[in-house]
């Protein structure tokens, strides 16, 4: 990759105050000190770390894929007077003009490195981001291959704003920090991933416990907490008149539909099983009777939303045979515990509970009742929406008859 050939150990520093704070950027690059840092923020240190260092740099870009249902990469760039910002590239079906006509897909396809002069002698601009980069005053750019030791291959770039670009030392001195930046971007990405992944899978609650080594069968969790019971309309029908692409399809946006209200409002949707969905709102050990009602009101919001955004889906937006959507809620409220469950080589991180088994039978009443949200009394004693009782009904698998509730019309 070498830009620049024969230079000494010393990288040619102009000072020896230079080359020790270039010894010392090497060392934070190398070293993370056993504590970790969001790749935002470690771009935006490596920009001043460098600016420190001696090097004009005014811009750093770090580019790197992503394991995300909705991003396909994100970009992590820094500069000089402005600061930090990530942007998010939107996974698409199709690869994008942007990427197609970028620097970064060189460095993907292959390129260990890449440099371009903006100003002056030699002026090269033949991707639309150096022109960019050029009208906002950068002199000189140079982009390189980050390659992580499972071979995928990343990006970082800096570019100067200097009138006379990089020199060669300065050159040289960021080839020889690329194999530590690497390698500490490869720990901070891989950890991130994983953290997300673990979230996307199994929950904003469960994560954390199994990142945190919560992974022994007979380890249970007791609290108390808001339920939220769900079950689509029909899914029998469906799975019976539509092929499994329209059956994914149709899925993907109940779960939108219902999932999203769920999570904004501070919930953690634990499981999805097919149609079926549950969903809690945690209630913390010292919360005082207005908190717990907080949290119910929250819960009841969550699922008048998602009522509302089945409502209103258009034939448009479901593959055809699949509208309309609709569904059954049911929330109460009672003590649940977190675990694992499974085999000696195989986990599941669950919830479990008479309280679990109670709010769905109480969802499977919607259908009888022709109510689409349905309440226990122990939720329709905490929230603080007006309800009505709708008697006490029998519900299977529990011995005595319950009270069941449902919020009261707004007129």
């Amino acid at each position: 990759m070498a830009f620049v050939e024969d230079l000494p150990a010393s990288l040619k520093a102009p000072t020896p105050q230079a080359a020790a704070a270039r010894q010392a950027l090497a060392a934070w690059a190398a070293n993370h000190g056993g504590h970790r840092v969001a790749l935002l923020d470690l771009v935006t240190q490596l920009g001043e770390h460098l600016i420190a260092a001696g090097l004009p740099v005014w811009r750093v870009t770090c580019t790197l894929s992503d394991y995300h249902p909705e991003v396909v990469g994100r970009q992590y760039n820094w500069v000089r007077d402005r600061g930090p910002q990530q942007v998010d590239r939107r996974y698409t079906p199709r690869i994008s003009d942007a990427y197609v006509s970028s620097p970064i897909r060189v460095i993907r396809d292959g390129a260990a490195a890449l440099r371009r002069r903006l100003r002056g002698p030699g002026i090269q601009h033949d991707f639309p981001v150096l022109e960019e980069l050029a009208t906002e005053g950068a002199s000189d750019y140079v982009a390189m291959a980050l390659i992580f030791s499972d071979g995928t291959r990343h990006f970082i770039a800096f570019a100067t704003d200097r009138d006379d670009g990089f020199r060669d030392d300065e050159l040289a001195f960021l080839e020889s920090l690329l194999p530590q930046l690497c390698l500490r971007i490869e720990v901070e990405h891989t950890r991130q991933l994983a953290d997300q992944l673990v979230r996307v899978y199994l929950g904003s609650y469960a994560a954390p416990r199994v990142i945190g080594g919560e992974v022994r069968r007979i380890r249970g969790e007791s609290i108390d907490a808001i339920i939220l019971a769900v079950d689509m309309r029909g899914f029998t029908h469906l799975t019976d008149t539509l092929d499994p692409d329209a059956v994914f399809a149709t899925l993907s946006v109940y779960y939108d539909a219902v999932s999203g209200p769920v999570i904004e409002a501070g919930g953690d949707v634990v499981k999805m099983i097919a149609d079926g969905i549950l969903a809690v709102f945690p209630v913390p050990h010292d919360a005082d009777a207005d908190m717990r009602a907080s949290l119910a009101d929250k819960a009841a919001d969550a699922a008048k939303q998602a009522v509302a955004s089945l409502g209103a889906l258009a034939p448009e937006d479901l593959p055809d045979g699949a509208w309309p959507l609709r569904a059954g809620f049911a929330l109460h409220a009672g003590e649940i515990t977190f675990g694992n469950v499974g085999s000696r080589a195989r986990l599941d991180f669950t919830l479990i509970g008479p309280a679990v088994n109670e709010a769905f039978r109480i969802e499977a009443l919607t259908k009888e009742i022709g109510k689409p949200i349905l309440l226990s009394a122990p939720f329709a004693a905490l929230v603080r929406d007006d309800v009505t009782s709708l008697g006490f009904h029998t519900l299977k698998g529990v011995r005595e008859p319950k009270e069941i509730f449902t919020f009261r019309p707004r007129a």
